[in-house]
């Protein structure tokens, strides 16, 4: 794959965010969804990112091939719904089986995470499945620090799952 342009994500980008997040859904254990999303679902996902503290950016191959992939994608969400975490988001970045290993999710967390600083939250949180080590080395790399791992809280294809908590403070 060529090299990748870190953009912010359209409305025509929603098919391949979900192919990326639906074919970790199916063939992973980094989601711990059962079901892969449908349209709607990812449209009022979507929706729900048109805030500029909640953003979603794309890494989209560069060149002249339009038929080009999307090779991954980042986003910021809310961390809950109530009022006191405002300045508190929850980092998600997803990368293409085939491009991962490139340095994409770097990039990826690292434009997420300079527009976090520049909407001014406060703290990143991040969600890890306990034996994802290479996300986990990745996390810390980046300044993440782990508080802590939540035992036996997942279960698919037929495993308990244990979830490490990650957090980087931005002030």
């Amino acid at each position: 794959m060529p090299p990748a342009t870190i953009r912010n994500a359209t409305a025509t980008d929603l098919s391949e965010i979900l192919a990326i997040l639906n074919q970790q859904i199916t063939e992973s254990v980094a989601s711990f969804r059962i079901a892969p999303l449908d349209d709607a679902a990812g449209r009022r996902w979507f929706a729900a990112h048109t805030d500029p503290k909640y953003p979603v950016i794309v890494a989209a191959a560069d060149g002249k091939r339009p038929q080009s992939k999307l090779a991954g994608w980042a986003s910021l969400s809310a961390w809950s719904d109530y009022e006191a975490y405002h300045r508190t988001a929850e980092i998600s970045v997803w990368i293409r089986p085939e491009c991962q290993r490139q340095g994409l999710g770097r990039r990826l967390m690292e434009e997420i995470i300079a527009r976090a600083v520049a909407v001014q939250h406060r703290v990143i949180l991040s969600r890890v499945e306990a034996d994802n080590v290479g996300s986990l080395k990745l996390h810390e790399s980046l300044g993440f620090r782990t508080i802590g791992t939540m035992h036996r809280v997942g279960e698919k294809f037929g495993r308990l799952l244990d979830v490490v908590m990650l957090e980087r403070l931005l002030e």
